[in-house]
């Protein structure tokens, strides 16, 4: 992350912190802050609540995405939060502080709900996703550092889509509607974006079934 990118990112927690409030009640908070405090949507009271929406609201205009799902990973990805939903969500962005991942603990540990567990990358595709029930802290810690160590990232096929250009293929990440991929007919090509180039394999197994 690059000074610049910091200090955007510490914008905006201020922002949102100076609007929403923060809350020691994990029913009320929506977002846990990268220091491990929530952010207060005052979730539990139904007149008052807010919505993951309004607080993507507040990003700046270039950060807003092709749908709100994307705007809320910018926000992630700027300022570090991490989205949660007490009835059994949670959407990383970025590798969680230690602060946050106690907090994830803590609000995990003794529900009786199981907790589905989504990592994104900063185009907004998922990378991860495993489902807990009051797990340890060394088994969170152990899926967050397999998503962000640097290993092969695992697309979700479901979040892909093929479509043709004349006589070529184009692979489409749904949620952002980018080309990632290309396969050209004629030279028997293929060409990927550097940040989907885990997709390559996919895209070719995918092809080979409709040629």
């Amino acid at each position: 992350m690059t000074q610049t990118d910091k200090m955007l990112g510490e914008e905006l927690l201020a922002r949102l912190v100076g609007h929403f409030g923060v809350t020691h009640s994990n029913k009320d908070g929506g977002y846990i802050l990268p220091d491990g405090s929530l952010l207060n949507l005052n979730r539990s009271n139904l007149s008052t609540k807010q919505y993951h929406r309004e607080v993507a609201a507040l990003l700046p205009e270039e950060m807003q995405g092709a749908c709100d799902e994307i705007g809320i990973v910018n926000l992630m990805t700027t300022t570090g939060m991490i989205r949660y939903e007490a009835q059994g969500r949670v959407h990383v962005a970025t590798l969680p502080t230690p602060q946050q991942r106690q907090r994830l603990f803590n609000i995990m540990k003794y529900s009786e709900t199981d907790y589905l567990v989504l990592v994104s990358d900063k185009t907004a595709a998922t990378i991860g996703e495993q489902k807990f029930k009051s797990p340890q802290a060394h088994e969170l810690l152990r899926f967050f550092e397999r998503c962000f160590g640097g290993e092969p990232k695992q697309f979700r096929a479901d979040e892909f889509a093929i479509g043709k250009d004349g006589e070529n293929y184009i692979l489409t990440f749904r949620p952002g509607k980018l080309e990632v991929a290309r396969y050209d007919s004629v030279s028997e090509t293929f060409t990927v974006e550097p940040q989907f180039k885990g997709v390559l394999d996919m895209f070719k197994q995918r092809l080979a079934k409709i040629k």
